[in-house]
């Protein structure tokens, strides 16, 4: 089976786990999964930072996003638009929209950091994504934003995922942009360079 063919079955897969996931160990996942991100220390040196706005059945961000803006963090969230190959950087809060599969981002229009301001801007960006390996490597849902935003990027980058969602090793493509460290409710995987 060719990599991109493994990749869509593994979404199938992980979307089905996800979705049986217990909503009370969830949430309580997401909170552990939040202590652990705030006491590394790319996290905590951090004053302006890109975290993901969660949805569905992966693993709840926004309590994380919650308690980054308590302690007075700029927090940053990202739009994607069909069509647009790049990923959008918007200071929250800001004024969101809910796209028809569950999404709430930013809407168009809202200010956003000009590309050139990304890299001197963010201190590090906390992704989420339907699956991690032990390298670093991420499963997103396919249309590729992330990866094509990461690639480059000098700042850390930091995965959020329940351990249901860590597999040992991931179909990885070219393009693929690894994480530095992936973070779950029990454990830190930091990648190997």
């Amino acid at each position: 089976m060719e990599t991109r063919e493994r990749k869509k079955a593994l979404r199938r897969e992980m979307r089905a786990k996800l979705a049986g996931h217990d909503p009370e160990a969830a949430r309580a996942a997401a909170r552990a999964v939040s202590e652990r991100v705030l006491a590394l220390p790319e996290v905590a040196t951090s004053r302006r930072l890109l975290a993901c706005l969660s949805f569905g059945a992966e693993l709840d961000t926004w309590g994380l996003v919650a308690r980054l803006q308590a302690d007075e963090r700029d927090v940053y969230v990202p739009r994607a638009a069909a069509g647009d190959p790049h990923l959008h950087v918007h200071r929250y809060p800001c004024a969101l929209e809910t796209l028809p599969f569950g999404l709430r981002q930013p809407r168009r229009g809202t200010p956003e950091l000009a590309p050139e301001e990304i890299d001197e801007t963010l201190d590090v960006a906390l992704v989420a994504g339907l699956a991690f390996d032990r390298r670093g490597y991420r499963l997103g849902h396919g249309a590729g934003y992330f990866d094509r935003f990461l690639a480059g990027r000098a700042f850390p980058k930091v995965g959020l995922a329940y351990e249901l969602q860590i597999v040992d090793a991931l179909p990885v493509e070219e393009h693929d942009v690894r994480m530095d460290v992936v973070v779950t409710e029990v454990s830190t995987l930091r990648a190997a360079r």
